[in-house]
């Protein structure tokens, strides 16, 4: 089969892009301030922050089962599988540029719960998964901003939190019709609607929406953990600003688990929105991504072990 342009030299821009973000971010930090902003971080944090952010694997496994219920899949892992294979999925998306690999490991592993509909159907229900994942995102930071109100200037954050959430909570709501309204769609997007399957119980679907706002706050919980282990002054509305803004650069395709665009987006928030220090707001997300890297770890063990 012939390879895409994006196939053959994407690694290229995926690394590129790191290097670039880790370098910006580099010069604009004093790296002696951010060692001295690592001390203040203690170890109970960290751990506090890991079994936060293990929690949130649990609870999107959960998230996956109820959705491939809700799409009428024929049978469904157990929690513990599908914990295990979720955890594998975080590896190869917080090791692998994009943040996607995993899912599609994932979404093929278990192609045959939907029998003969196969690992396509599998694959959507994971497309479904990640539409709920943005709507969380954006939901959250609305959340966040209510939070500050007025003692601090968010300036466009509310104009671009408002157009977030209506424009996710839109696909949220289409999804369920995402085959009827394949014909109207261009090109491509046509052929991924046709793929979705019929939705088989709107209470499930429902409930997958709401795992997916448990997910995202528990990893801004370990954020602001975090944080405020660093810099006791920011509040949880802080995090909410700046932590679920900051998960959302793993999904960049330019980057390695979002290296980089993540720090940006802590340093420029904290600093410019609660005045912290950029060695501060880079220290947080440094730790924050740590935390990620260690849950991650677990599930790359977990897939040396099977392969041994």
């Amino acid at each position: 089969m012939k390879r895409t342009a994006w196939q053959r030299y994407g690694w290229i821009l995926r690394w590129g892009g790191t290097a670039a973000g880790i370098a910006y971010i580099a010069h604009l930090i004093n790296l002696d301030d951010v060692t001295h902003a690592f001390h203040r971080l203690s170890i109970g944090a960290l751990v506090a922050a890991v079994v936060l952010v293990a929690l949130n694997i649990v609870a999107g496994a959960e998230r996956w089962r109820v959705l491939l219920n809700a799409y009428g899949a024929e049978r469904r892992p157990t929690l513990i599988e599908a914990t295990r294979l979720y955890l594998i999925s975080f590896f190869y998306n917080n090791y692998l540029p994009g943040a996607v690999a995993g899912d599609v490991v994932r979404g093929v592993v278990t192609r045959d719960v939907f029998g003969e509909r196969g690992a396509t159907a599998g694959l959507a229900v994971i497309l479904v998964e990640r539409a709920l994942g943005l709507f969380a995102v954006f939901l959250l930071l609305g959340v966040g901003l209510a939070a500050v109100g007025h003692a601090v200037d968010t300036g466009s954050l509310w104009l671009w939190s408002g157009l977030g959430i209506a424009g996710s909570l839109a696909l949220v709501l289409a999804l369920p019709f995402a085959r009827r309204l394949a014909p109207l769609l261009p090109g491509k997007l046509r052929e991924l609607a046709a793929r979705v399957p019929g939705l088989a119980h709107v209470s499930s679907f429902a409930l997958a929406a709401l795992y997916s706002i448990a997910t995202q706050m528990l990893v801004a919980l370990a954020g602001w953990l975090l944080l405020r282990a660093i810099d006791p002054a920011v509040g949880l509305g802080a995090s909410l600003l700046i932590v679920p803004l900051a998960a959302a650069t793993a999904f960049l395709p330019i980057t390695v688990g979002g290296a980089g665009a993540r720090e940006a987006v802590y340093v420029t928030l904290g600093a410019s929105l609660f005045h912290m220090t950029r060695a501060d707001a880079l220290a947080a997300s440094l730790a924050l991504w740590l935390a990620h890297l260690i849950v991650a770890g677990a599930g790359g063990l977990l897939q040396l072990g099977r392969r041994a």
